[in-house]
């Protein structure tokens, strides 16, 4: 018998998110005139892993333990996790599955959203990902995808 070593998720994470299959691959958007790239896999965006949020009392209590650390450590703990985990609630958008990505016990701020969209681009049909931000899902701009 094998065994392997699973590194526990961080800070009361639990659940693994799945995002839609549409919304995976790698996306091209330009900004600033060039052209620019990320990666959404099945539970990652931007190589950070993705995972339910908590419930609100869990998610209180944690964010009282990482908010009484010594400064130092909190804000060493408060990078690690920015660069390493989000915390996803999901949400339709015109019937479309999306999701919402947080920092990891953030405490405010309204994340990124991500919905899987078709646009019509140089007279096709193609796939694309609106990619949105701040209170209202305002939009950022579009992704598509390398066959596009």
């Amino acid at each position: 018998m094998h065994s392997q070593k699973v590194e526990a998720a961080p800070w009361g994470a639990k659940k693994l998110y799945t995002t839609p299959v549409a919304a995976r691959g790698t996306w091209y958007y330009k900004e600033s005139g060039k052209i620019n790239r990320f990666k959404l896999t099945k539970h990652t965006v931007w190589g950070k892993k993705l995972y339910y949020m908590l419930p609100k009392k869990e998610y209180n209590k944690l964010e009282s333990k990482l908010e009484s650390l010594p400064e130092k450590k909190y804000m060493s703990t408060i990078y690690h996790l920015d660069d390493t985990i989000g915390q996803v609630y999901e949400f339709k958008w015109h019937g479309m599955k999306s999701f919402n990505v947080n920092g990891w016990l953030a405490g405010a701020g309204n994340g990124a959203y991500y919905v899987p969209v078709t646009k019509l681009r140089h007279g096709k049909k193609v796939q694309a990902l609106r990619i949105g931000h701040g209170a209202y899902n305002w939009l950022t701009f579009y992704a598509y995808n390398h066959q596009n």
